[in-house]
């Protein structure tokens, strides 16, 4: 069978061991775990930069890649195909449901406080904050004392018009998690859908860059999927560390399934689901540049907000 047209020349691209010292060291700089993709989509989507670069052999592409880091996004683009979308990874969505929000409420219920906060990092158009609004909706359900909880979630993201779509909450497409409702959760609106009240209502979106801002303080979770790939090993090492400040005791960190934190010694995090790449905060604790500076706290401005309004709000 003759190579797929996008894919380098068996012949001349290289050994298998050279493709996988070239997997190795993307995973070695950048975090990005290629173990979840096809070896032969991967060979396509490497050999498009291949041949953007005029690079024949992996070993050579590698080469470039250390020479120009700027080609490490375009190749992190042509992996990931940078999809938006509702509850991307279902499954992950459905592991956090049924065994990360559970806890996350047993630890809430101890600490008599009604209020979970929650932050999505790098939220572009919104997708994510309004699956975790929906989430949040859809577990609080099953909760006898649905009443008494209110969830506030943050949503950064570096790009003003990204957030202006998301603000808006106007999609063409949508989809929702198997045994949910859609119709609970969207209104129709000219030839597209648009998120319910209830669902805008727990979520704020800031514009903020992850790389200068002072942590918040004692959120539940963060999310920050198909992000930290993007950054060198020095910057990981700061989100990490920004995170970290930003979590209370025991709070989870979701990463992109691409992603993982290698080597959790040192990181402050620990693994509680591997394949989904969810992380419990630890109590190593990280220095964090900046730490005078003033922190910013979701539920004081900063977050929208699930539950009455009446609610009396506990100190986390």
């Amino acid at each position: 069978m003759p190579p797929f047209p996008d894919a380098p020349n068996p012949e001349t691209a290289g050994s298998p061991q050279e493709f996988q010292i070239l997997l190795k060291y993307i995973f070695d700089h950048r975090g990005l775990d290629c173990r979840q993709y096809k070896p032969s989509y991967l060979r396509r989507r490497i050999g498009v930069r291949m041949r953007a670069t005029a690079t024949e052999r992996y070993l050579d592409y590698l080469q470039r890649l250390k020479r120009d880091p700027e080609e490490y996004a375009r190749l992190l683009n042509d992996l990931t195909i940078n999809v938006t979308e509702f509850f991307r990874d279902p499954d992950v969505y459905q592991a956090i449901r049924d065994k990360v929000l559970p806890a996350l409420f047993d630890y809430k219920r101890a600490k008599r406080s009604n209020t979970v906060r929650i932050w999505s990092a790098g939220c572009a158009t919104g997708e994510e904050p309004y699956s975790i609004s929906m989430l949040l909706l859809d577990f609080l359900t099953r909760l006898p004392d649905r009443d008494f909880w209110v969830v506030r979630i943050t949503a950064t993201d570096l790009d003003e018009r990204s957030l202006q779509t998301a603000r808006r909450g106007w999609y063409p497409s949508v989809n929702v998690l198997a045994g949910m409702q859609a119709e609970r959760f969207f209104h129709p609106e000219k030839e597209g859908w648009r998120v319910s009240e209830e669902v805008a209502h727990a979520v704020k979106f800031h514009r903020a860059d992850l790389m200068n801002m002072p942590p918040y303080r004692f959120l539940d979770m963060v999310f920050c999927r198909n992000v930290l790939i993007y950054f060198e090993r020095d910057m990981q090492a700061k989100l990490l560390a920004l995170f970290h400040a930003s979590l209370r005791r025991d709070g989870f960190l979701v990463l992109g399934k691409s992603e993982a934190i290698i080597g959790t010694v040192g990181t402050g995090f620990e693994p509680v689901l591997r394949r989904e790449r969810v992380y419990r905060k630890s109590e190593e604790a990280l220095p964090l540049p900046g730490e005078g500076r003033a922190r910013v706290r979701p539920g004081n401005g900063a977050g929208g907000r699930l539950g009455p309004t009446t609610s009396r709000e506990h100190k986390a």
